[in-house]
């Protein structure tokens, strides 16, 4: 009887714990590739957002070429951004204003000839970033492409 209470005690104690599912959202992205200020290429991306408890994943797929696929996570907790090895720390909060505002992440190691600012918000995901040789990398949507003047960081600094 003892052993019947305990199981049943387990059983309300595990059935009470809900676990916490990811939220997973795709969107389209088209990536606007610019080397200082000339237009180099333009490619179809799908966006996969992964948000988990302390993480939020942004997959950015490719829909030609699969070697070109993109993840980058973000830390809710330490407010930083991981690409591969690489890791950005937040350096200006709306740094660019639009509809969206979005935040200024850099390098926390600057790496020579390795990727510089990333312009990035948990809503929206990664707008902007270059990879130190001039080339500049944007992900946009239809509505904020006719909005916004090209190249961005190359504008800005």
């Amino acid at each position: 009887m003892k052993k019947l209470l305990y199981l049943g005690f387990a059983f309300l104690i595990g059935c009470s714990q809900s676990k916490k599912k990811n939220s997973v959202e795709t969107y389209s992205r088209q990536l606007i590739v610019y080397d200082l200020d000339s237009l180099v290429r333009t490619n179809n991306y799908e966006l996969t957002k992964v948000e988990k408890d302390s993480s939020i994943a942004f997959i950015y797929k490719n829909l030609e070429d699969s070697t070109k696929n993109m993840v980058f996570d973000y830390s809710k907790y330490k407010e930083e951004i991981y690409f591969g090895p690489e890791q950005f720390e937040l350096t200006e909060k709306e740094f660019l204003n639009s509809d969206i505002n979005f935040d200024r992440y850099e390098p926390n190691e600057p790496i020579p000839d390795g990727m510089g600012n990333v312009l990035f918000n948990t809503h929206y995901g990664v707008l902007a970033f270059d990879n130190g040789w001039g080339m500049q990398f944007h992900y946009l949507t239809e509505e904020n492409s006719k909005n916004l003047q090209l190249p961005l960081i190359f504008k800005i600094e």
